[in-house]
């Protein structure tokens, strides 16, 4: 999606009307003469974006683990589990 597009000056002008369009979804850019431009999002488009790149980091960390050898067969897993489990109930008794 392209973002609506306006001058520092214009989104000073029109400011409140531009914050209401960006909650309700929009993506605005705000364009500088001098310095980077800047892009405006809502809350919610943020923390997906947040939300989407742990994600991406805990799959990358996974490939990576897999690559380096370092992982368990489903049967190991559960295997492990159970042990887990066992040691559990006997530290509660």
């Amino acid at each position: 999606m392209i973002p609506k597009t306006k001058s520092a000056t214009a989104f000073r002008k029109d400011l409140y009307e531009t914050l209401k369009e960006v909650a309700n979804g929009d993506t605005c850019l705000v364009t500088q003469k001098e310095g980077d431009n800047v892009v405006l999002i809502s809350q919610e488009k943020y923390n997906k974006i947040l939300y989407e790149q742990e994600v991406l980091r805990e799959v990358s960390i996974g490939v990576t683990d897999i690559e380096e050898g370092r992982f368990h067969s489903h049967k190991e897993a559960l295997a492990l589990m159970k042990k887990l489990q066992v040691i559990g109930l006997q530290k509660i008794n």
